[in-house]
């Protein structure tokens, strides 16, 4: 066998080794769970809900129900105003917080998941490994046709309070936050972070699988709820 020979037969097997390997971008693997993560943690409920009906009190101030008729007609006046948001766009808008989250490895390490052993593999496997903070790019994060996603920061500029946007119906923010893998790069493991409300938010660890070439999220753990 000739030199060139063996040379091409070394890049063939290379190139055999490498496509096995997870050569996706942080945001295209983000786009493959964020249909998931939708379904999971119920992100699809937008801060367009109708104000409660005005209550009925008895002459000793004693609540005995509500107003039917207000009520139908606050539910009517909603609608309406959901009617006209839609025709112009329907889709839920959801805002990323620009730069990646930081993981905190070590405070992971300290504690005790269903799926420990597994995180600690990855946690094992990056302890070489500095993953900076990076400014996610959208064009790489397709999401499903209802939603759209915009940064937070071109959120602020548009809205002198995201909280109080009227003319979409906003879904809150996220945020995320680099995806660590294990040697293998069929598990995955990352933080996911979201904040329906002002001052109301949930985050949480997210264990993700490579299954057939895709990737499906296996478990989500509580970290924290405020």
């Amino acid at each position: 066998m000739t030199a060139q020979k063996l040379t091409i037969l070394i890049l063939i097997f290379i190139s055999m080794i490498s496509c096995d390997k997870n050569s996706m971008t942080d945001e295209e693997v983000i786009c493959e769970i964020f249909p998931q993560l939708i379904d999971s943690l119920r992100i699809n409920k937008s801060n367009l809900i109708p104000p409660p009906p005005p209550p009925i009190y008895d002459k000793d101030s004693n609540f005995i129900g509500i107003d039917s008729i207000v009520a139908k007609l606050i539910i009517e006046q909603h609608e309406k105003i959901i009617r006209k948001i839609d025709s112009i766009d329907s889709r839920i808008l959801i805002g990323l917080i620009d730069t990646s989250l930081t993981i905190d490895l070590v405070d992971i390490q300290q504690r005790t998941y269903p799926d420990s052993l597994t995180i600690q593999k990855i946690i094992l496997d990056n302890k070489q490994i500095k993953k900076p903070l990076i400014k996610w790019n959208l064009e790489l994060i397709q999401t499903p046709l209802n939603f759209q996603l915009k940064y937070k920061s071109d959120l602020n500029e548009k809205y002198s309070n995201i909280w109080r946007i009227k003319d979409r119906k906003f879904g809150g923010l996220i945020a995320v936050s680099r995806i660590y893998y294990d040697k293998d790069n069929r598990t995955g493991f990352l933080q996911f972070e979201t904040y329906p409300f002002y001052l109301e938010g949930v985050s949480y660890f997210v264990i993700i699988e490579r299954i057939n070439g895709k990737w499906k999220i296996k478990k989500i753990l509580m970290n924290w709820i405020t």
